[in-house]
């Protein structure tokens, strides 16, 4: 009878640990490639940047994020987008298309049924850069910062919140750059800006753990978005361009023009020009960037006599981890971790269920 007693005492003792186990939170392995999230990079409409490139392209940014357990990385290369090339798509990507690849209809309605289907879009675009860039001998390179073709697609899509800041002038439409001689990296390249934390909202999630950032950048309209999380500096501005190859005025804004023509920038010294916005949209989530160029593997825009002019904007401060976690923002309880309590308490069933059918068996004996 006491042997009988000692047994029920053990089997109470591991259940009642199995039990508590099982209600305490534990680390788990990431999840499968079954339940990964699926991110697409469009590149059938031109972007400046090839997902196959790692010195030029998007291609070093892209592998890190394919290497992390929680994305798995697709790229659509040729083709209209339709509903088969979306299918099982969490976040698409639209970096820096051309306006010479527009979004036919088709294509729209298939990335507006993505979105209401609570699936999320990162929007990226770039700043024109001027006959004196690094970049300039790079004959694609010149149409950096084409964000008109963004605009219309943020038009199609009937997306308001925001807009890249693109100016007219008596030579054609063309976009801003932000530039800063006080945060600059080179005096002789304003655009290239060495951002802080005062600079953007430290409380949003998309700004964790991010103390610096190396940007070239596009601005975005209205100044005073609400969805904007990242601005310039009050020493920051807007240049627009002036034609083709030069900007109107590189030392400071030309406040006469400025003054006759208004829309002509998307913001003056102490303005706080916006550069990134992150906001909700009929149940899905967007992110509208100024630049893609800063997560890409591109060589800085900087004189040969620079020595950082080696270095690739994808290793520059903070960027790659910016970017990283604008997709965790994106695409945010997505996939669920698998929890260690159901197996636990399974488990702890199954053992109770063995100490009754042992506690009974010896008690009919």
């Amino acid at each position: 009878m006491s042997r009988l007693r000692s047994s029920t005492r053990f089997f109470a003792v591991i259940v009642t640990i199995l039990v508590i186990a099982s209600a305490m939170p534990v680390s788990v392995q990431a999840q499968t490639a079954i339940d990964q999230v699926v991110v697409l990079y469009d590149a059938s409409h031109g972007p400046q940047f090839a997902p196959d490139d790692a010195e030029n392209g998007f291609k070093l940014m892209l592998d890190m994020v394919n290497a992390s357990t929680r994305y798995l990385v697709r790229v659509h290369s040729t083709g209209p987008i339709n509903a088969s090339v979306l299918d099982g798509v969490d976040v698409l990507i639209e970096a820096s298309p051309d306006t010479t690849y527009e979004f036919d209809p088709s294509e729209i309605d298939a990335i507006s049924q993505l979105l209401n289907n609570g699936s999320s879009l990162l929007v990226m675009g770039d700043p024109a850069i001027a006959q004196n860039s690094t970049y300039w001998e790079d004959l694609p390179f010149r149409d950096l910062g084409d964000n008109i073709a963004v605009n219309r697609f943020l038009d199609q899509l009937n997306i308001t919140a925001v807009r890249f800041s693109v100016n007219s002038t008596d030579t054609g439409d063309w976009s801003d750059s932000m530039f800063d001689y006080n945060h600059t990296l080179n005096i002789t390249n304003p655009q290239l800006i060495q951002l802080d934390s005062s600079t953007w909202d430290v409380d949003h999630p998309i700004f964790h753990d991010i103390n610096e950032l190396v940007v070239m950048t596009a601005t975005l309209k209205p100044i005073d978005a609400p969805c904007a999380i990242a601005r310039g500096y009050d020493t920051s501005f807007a240049q627009y361009r002036r034609g083709p190859f030069t900007f109107s005025n590189t030392s400071f804004p030309n406040m006469t023009y400025y003054a006759e023509h208004p829309l002509s920038y998307s913001a003056v010294n102490g303005t706080f020009p916006p550069w990134l916005a992150a906001f909700e949209f009929n149940g899905s989530r967007i992110i509208v960037s100024g630049s893609t160029i800063m997560f890409s593997g591109r060589n800085l825009d900087l004189p040969e006599s620079d020595s950082r002019s080696e270095s690739q904007w994808f290793y520059m401060a903070d960027n790659s981890r910016l970017f990283m976690n604008m997709l965790n923002w994106l695409s945010e309880d997505f996939v669920e971790p698998p929890s260690a309590v159901f197996p636990m308490m399974a488990l702890s069933s199954a053992i109770l269920l063995v100490g009754i059918a042992y506690y009974v068996i010896k008690k009919i004996r």
